[in-house]
């Protein structure tokens, strides 16, 4: 049952997340697998900096960190992580674009990875997968492996069959060693390697389109943190857009971002997931702010949007504390780092970047956030999480993704420790320094014609086969449409009327009946036997009853009855004037005889055609009992006369 805070935020309990781990090449020696797993946090880490430097994500960040199974299934450490992306699909598939990567810059990598809705290679690929692949059976199958995405098979001999179960949960050790095994063909279809690459081969350059700049009016002191840390708007967005009665207590006073100690105009940056998020929320000024009139509409949407954000700001402030704050670390005098930097320097992980520019200043701060990860393994004990049975609700399993992980620092105090920074200079300069371009908002607004090619872009190649199949129908239902034989219709309906039954499966159709001929020898023999036993309801009855009546007498008060039901509808003048009566007189001027008898043929065809026509192009049943015998009309194109 949903809290009342709950009902307030209006938000789903459901936390969209990616997991993520790869499996390096097991050793004998524990502790040499764990140093061999560090040496390669470090060159993934290298090899990914230049992708990350200037993203900002919607929620967690890209991490890994050691960790080991609880089932021990593989009984062996390997790198794990979990990323929460709340709206932002692009976070995710940049996730997955990063882990190809790795996979190609580390050939021995194997990679398994799901999100919440599944795995998500097999969710992308859906179109394109094997008959035989299913939930049942599907789950440790799929994987990344040098750079190309492998599933392993059915067994296809009886010696496969003690290592590959055909049903069930395949073993992952068992399956990792599989992946590597250059004997078996684990190596996906190449329509599945299509369906995958279309989704991430516009990555990193994708990753860049994600952000979305626009100018703000923001009170100083918000705008120069969030200058100076543009990650924060997206946890400024989070808490604007998640707000609840407490927080908004924050907004009455704007204690921290009071617009009354200044503003600036400046552009910031936004992802497209928070920017939506942002102006489609409908929100009223707080009293501490003064918008322009909406007559004023480029001022009045800047002074808007800049309000929407210092009030997200200060509800993040508001909100957080120092419970994820840890002291400083003096790391000049660990003796153990200064070895750990030497190391990273003779294995390549700065590159030929220079001491002391920006991007070594950004591996450096990599660097000691993973020596600081060592420090922590080593001091208490081993960490441990269940590959099939995350819970998404504990918050330890995603505290190494936070964006601000690396600086040691709650948000609160990192917004704390700008603030004690701030001055007019230094916000002047960082104004100065923005690039005062804004973006265009054409993605937020799709016409039916855009939508119908980014679906046809998607659907891809599934297009060509779905079109083609179409085509084909519509070519056979020409030809079926070209020649519609009237007499053979009315004969085959008046057939079906007269001489067909229905039992327990409905009434025999033709074609059902042509089926039925089909069968085994068995159940012809069956059949001949059921037709030798004939059973008259009417006799039963009068048997029970103690009457008995003849064959003619039934015959003559059929006849009796028959004749009193044409009596009654001819006294109808609407019922009987709606039936096309027999006119054996060829003069156009002649009147129809009302004595003349109906035409049965005539009225039958003109009901059908009538019926069918009002289906208007729709199924109806006119349409589906025509379609039983074969029969397929043109639609009809034609006006009401």
């Amino acid at each position: 049952m949903d809290t009342l805070q709950d009902v307030f935020k209006g938000s789903s309990k459901e936390i969209n997340f990616i997991q993520y781990a790869v499996f390096m090449p097991a050793q004998n020696n524990e502790e040499k697998m764990i140093d061999t797993l560090k040496d390669t946090l470090d060159i993934i880490y290298s090899t990914i900096q230049p992708l990350l430097s200037q993203y900002i994500w919607q929620k967690d960040r890209f991490h890994l960190s050691i960790m080991y199974d609880d089932t021990q299934d593989p009984p062996y450490p390997f790198l794990f992580g979990a990323s929460r992306f709340g709206d932002c699909i692009n976070d995710e598939w940049f996730i997955v674009y990063i882990l190809s990567l790795i996979s190609n810059t580390l050939p021995d990598a194997v990679i398994s990875l799901y999100d919440n809705d599944g795995d998500i290679l097999l969710i992308e690929s859906a179109l394109n997968l094997p008959d035989w692949l299913d939930p049942s059976n599907s789950q440790n199958r799929v994987y990344l492996y040098q750079g190309q995405v492998h599933i392993i098979p059915l067994p296809s001999s009886p010696a496969d069959i003690l290592r590959i179960p055909s049903t069930g949960t395949l073993n992952r050790k068992n399956a990792i060693d599989i992946i590597r095994d250059s004997t078996k063909t684990t190596v996906a279809s190449a329509s599945i390697q299509q369906s995958i690459l279309d989704r991430i081969q516009e990555y990193p350059v994708a990753a860049k389109h994600e952000i979305h700049h626009t100018t703000c009016l923001l009170p100083n002191k918000a705008a120069y943190v969030l200058l100076s840390e543009p990650q924060l708007i997206t946890l400024a967005v989070e808490a604007f857009y998640l707000r609840d009665p407490i927080s908004l207590k924050a907004c009455a006073s704007m204690s921290t971002f009071h617009p009354g100690d200044g503003m600036s105009e400046t552009v910031i940056s936004f992802t497209r997931t928070t920017y939506a998020q942002t102006v489609n929320q409908q929100f009223y000024a707080p009293k501490p702010f003064r918008l322009p009139s909406v007559s004023q509409r480029r001022k009045y949407k800047h002074a808007e949007l800049g309000m929407k954000v210092a009030c997200g700001l200060e509800m993040l402030y508001f909100n957080s504390n120092h419970a994820h704050s840890v002291d400083g670390f003096h790391y000049e005098k660990d003796k153990k780092y200064q070895d750990y930097i030497k190391y990273l320097k003779k294995i390549g992980y700065f590159k030929s970047e220079r001491e002391g520019s920006a991007q070594y200043k950004y591996l450096m701060k990599q660097a000691e956030q993973q020596y600081m990860e060592y420090r922590k393994s080593d001091q208490i004990t081993k960490k441990s999480i269940s590959l099939d049975d995350l819970d998404a609700d504990d918050e330890e399993l995603f505290i190494g993704g936070e964006v601000f992980r690396e600086t040691g620092k709650g948000v609160r105090q990192l917004i704390d420790d700008l603030l004690a920074e701030y001055s007019e200079d230094r916000l002047k300069a960082l104004l100065q320094s923005v690039n005062p371009v804004e973006d265009k908002e054409d993605w937020m607004h799709v016409d039916p014609r855009q939508l119908e090619e980014l679906l046809m872009k998607r659907m891809g190649h599934f297009k060509d086969n779905v079109m083609s199949d179409l085509e084909r129908e519509l070519d056979l239902d020409k030809e079926n449409k070209m020649d519609v034989n009237i007499e053979n219709m009315v004969s085959q309906l008046e057939n079906f009327v007269e001489n067909r039954q229905s039992g327990i499966d409905g009434v025999e159709f033709p074609n059902t009946r042509m089926d039925s001929e089909d069968s085994g020898e068995d159940d012809s023999e069956g059949d001949d036997d059921d037709k030798k036993i004939e059973f008259d309801i009417d006799k039963f009855l009068n048997i029970l009853k103690g009457t008995s009546v003849d064959d003619t007498d039934d015959e003559d008060d059929m006849e009796a009855m028959m004749h009193e039901m044409d009596e009654e509808i001819n006294t109808h003048d609407k019922l009987s004037k709606s039936f096309v009566k027999v006119n054996e007189n060829t003069n156009e001027d002649s009147y129809e005889d009302e004595d003349a008898p109906v035409d049965i043929q005539l009225n039958l065809v003109k009901n059908v055609l009538e019926s069918f026509k009002g289906q208007q192009g729709l199924p109806g049943p006119a349409g589906n009992l025509l379609n039983q015998f074969g029969f397929i009309l043109p639609e009809d194109n034609e006006e009401d006369d």
